[in-house]
């Protein structure tokens, strides 16, 4: 009897065994989804950090990973979207809520371009960045003001900040600050960019509007002035942050400027996880001289 279960369990297992090869290489015989041509953008909800997955004619343009737990997550997100490479990566700057998964990121899918701020810390989220851009043999080039990165498609990324009028003593002044351009609609990332940042933007860039605002430092009140938005006028603003963060992110003040602003549309991630804008024509564009 003893026998007769033994071999009943053996036959089960290689069943099992047989059964999980087929499934395994059913799944690598499927078709794997193709990155779309359409142009949109992703705030990809990482928690208490920023993710932002620009898309464009078949190209994909990753802005900062999230923490280092949230890494897998960005990564997964990615391949579910079809991507297979990663026409540019950007890290805004070396705080751990922006590039604590871009490492994995790295390992992940090839990179074609790597941008960085100058700015360095002893961490080892930011060890763990260069360690895997060493590995993959990835150099990563310190961007310019006017520095522009175009799309296949015609779109493109242009770094506006900081400039070197901007003090070192901040890091989050010292944020790349980024502009992803269309025929008729821009985005504006203000990675943890505060007052001085602002006030630098506006002074180079007077004529500097956006569409979609990526409210700098997850909606804290050291950013986003009314000033500064009653300036670039956006019509949505999207807030990177956790649930229940230990910050209060965002401020009521953020959020009362910009009500006061004039923006009524306003995304939380928290609230309402990942925000997917498509990009499509507005029916006025604005004036940018940026």
């Amino acid at each position: 009897m003893k026998r007769r279960l033994r071999l009943v369990l053996w036959c089960a297992a290689a069943v099992a065994l047989v059964l999980s090869g087929l499934v395994q290489v059913s799944d690598r015989l499927l078709p794997q989804p193709a990155l779309t041509q359409d142009t949109a953008v992703h705030f990809i909800d990482v928690g208490q950090g920023d993710a932002a997955l620009l898309l464009s004619g078949g190209q994909a343009v990753l802005i900062d990973a999230g923490t280092a737990q949230s890494g897998a997550a960005v990564v997964h997100y990615l391949e579910e979207l079809g991507v297979t490479r990663l026409y540019a990566v950007v890290a805004t700057h070396p705080h751990a809520d922006h590039i604590g998964g871009m490492a994995q990121v790295i390992d992940a899918f090839p990179v074609e371009h790597f941008y960085m701020g100058r700015e360095m810390q002893t961490t080892s989220a930011y060890s763990n960045l260069l360690d895997a851009l060493e590995a993959q043999g990835v150099q990563p080039t310190i961007p310019t003001p006017g520095e522009e990165l175009v799309f296949d498609s015609g779109a493109s990324l242009t770094f506006l900040g900081p400039a070197d009028d901007v003090p070192d003593g901040n890091l989050n002044d010292r944020s790349l600050i980024t502009l992803f351009r269309t025929d008729t609609q821009e985005v504006l990332f203000m990675g943890d960019a505060e007052a001085a940042a602002e006030q630098s933007l506006l002074a180079h860039y007077p004529a500097l509007r956006c569409d979609v605002l990526k409210v700098g430092h997850h909606g804290a009140a050291t950013s986003s002035s009314t000033a500064f938005l009653q300036a670039v006028q956006p019509s949505v603003a999207v807030i990177s942050c956790g649930v229940d963060n230990d910050f209060g992110h965002p401020d009521p003040q953020t959020l009362q400027n910009l009500s006061l602003a004039g923006v009524d549309d306003v995304r939380i991630t928290a609230e309402c996880g990942t925000v997917i804008l498509p990009l499509h024509p507005p029916s006025s564009s604005k004036e940018n001289a940026a």
